[in-house]
């Protein structure tokens, strides 16, 4: 769980209870100034059990999903999610809306294989990656064994290595997009562009340093690498997606 204050007490004694009457029991550790997440997702896999589960938002469960990635005995373990934010992408992903959803995809044990990406040398994401400047810059990139730049304000890398590019240059001023909005007159879609890729780094125009961030956390700045790393992580969902995937 993520560092207990304020009204995050009152929803973690919340969930114990929830998951209490639901007979789930385990240990359940905060991360402190003496032990960070990632020593303690560490000692869990050290003492042998099978799942761990995030309480928290999603920079807290991509810091524990680093360490079950990069951990050889960690493989065969399992990760179960209780976000914080139940309109996020994170809790879709999962399918779960509430605590109690949350809560009883736990006890269910639905699991999913799903990917990931890896931002080198060793951050890891389940939702997306953004990487972003207040205006457009030339990005170089190069992939399998294709070279390119590209002119962007905005690129967004989600799982699958799935890369959406956004070009603010090519949607005009902002009075002519107000008029076409007026009027309701179409316009194409010809700024956004869309490549996959399985590995794929990024190199920013006069090797300037661009960040990249994670859930609005800044994890790395270009020039960077980033690959796939396909179902690489088992995941509890909730029983409805399975149902939907099947």
């Amino acid at each position: 769980m993520e560092p207990p204050k304020g009204k995050v007490v009152s929803r973690q004694e919340k969930i114990k209870d929830i998951l209490g009457d639901l007979g789930i029991a385990g240990e359940t550790v905060s991360s402190t100034a003496a032990r960070t997440i990632e020593e303690l997702t560490h000692l869990g896999i050290v003492k042998g059990y099978s799942t761990v589960v995030a309480v928290g938002d999603e920079s807290l469960v991509n810091r524990i999903i680093t360490v079950l990635a990069t951990e050889k005995t960690a493989k065969d373990v399992v990760l179960g999610i209780i976000p914080n934010d139940f309109e996020s992408a994170l809790a879709k992903i999962i399918n779960v809306t509430d605590l109690k959803s949350a809560c009883n995809a736990l006890k269910y044990r639905k699991l999913e294989s799903i990917d990931l990406c890896a931002i080198e040398p060793n951050k890891f994401f389940i939702t997306e990656a953004v990487l972003e400047n207040n205006r457009n810059y030339g990005i170089y990139f190069s992939k399998d064994n294709l070279q390119g730049k590209i002119e962007a304000d905005r690129i967004v890398i989600r799982p699958g290595l799935e890369i959406f590019t956004h070009d603010r240059a090519l949607e005009g001023n902002a009075p002519s997009r107000f008029y076409k909005w007026l009027f309701g007159k179409k316009q194409s879609d010809i700024y956004s562009s869309y490549l996959t890729a399985k590995k794929i780094r990024f190199e920013a125009e006069n090797n300037a340093a661009i960040p990249i961030k994670v859930s609005s956390e800044i994890v790395a700045k270009t020039p960077l690498t980033i690959h796939s790393r396909s179902r690489v992580l088992k995941i509890i969902v909730g029983r409805d997606k399975m149902n939907q995937a099947s």
